[in-house]
């Protein structure tokens, strides 16, 4: 799995002070057209204390058809495509480790104008693979977790960085 997310990622601050605080108000995602979509991301690093991590999330966005949902780290990911015009509204929960609930809406403008390469879903993770295999989200977390948490020394190879698994070197 070289994939991980690297746009449409946004970064709510915190504001207010002390143990209430919230997120920034106005987060917003580049506008999509009526059945395009892809991968968008919440990072709560800047929500969270230190030493606090992301236990379960949840996306709620019923103008969008969701693929699958997964966690790097404190990025929480879906994969939507929209089927509603006009502005929608997604709500994105995230339980921590201390037991806190922290919850973001963002904004996206999708166009009433249908994306020219109308998306498919991509399948979901317990899909069979092209081994006849399945990948579940239960062999990928054992996979991370047996991976070694630095840089292999030859420079090439896969190592757990932070939670993102990382490839280094010639991928062919």
């Amino acid at each position: 799995m070289t994939w991980r997310p690297v746009v449409n990622i946004l970064r709510p601050e915190a504001i207010g002070g002390g143990a209430f605080a919230c997120a920034q108000n106005a987060l917003v995602w580049p506008s999509s057209s009526l059945k395009g979509g892809g991968d968008y991301s919440i990072d709560f690093d800047r929500l969270l204390s230190p030493g606090e991590f992301i236990t379960s999330f949840r996306f709620e966005a019923g103008g969008a058809d969701l693929a699958w949902t997964n966690l790097f780290g404190n990025i929480v990911t879906a994969w939507m495509r929209w089927k509603a015009p006009g502005t929608q509204s997604v709500t994105v929960c995230a339980l921590t480790s201390e037991g806190n609930s922290k919850q973001v809406e963002v904004n996206i403008t999708v166009s009433p104008r249908e994306a020219l390469f109308p998306l498919d879903l991509p399948d979901s993770p317990d899909a069979p693979t092209q081994s006849g295999g399945k990948l579940s989200s239960e062999a990928m977390d054992s996979w991370l977790r047996n991976l070694p948490t630095a840089p292999p020394e030859s420079g090439s190879g896969w190592y757990n960085n932070a939670g993102i698994p990382t490839r280094l070197g010639d991928l062919t």
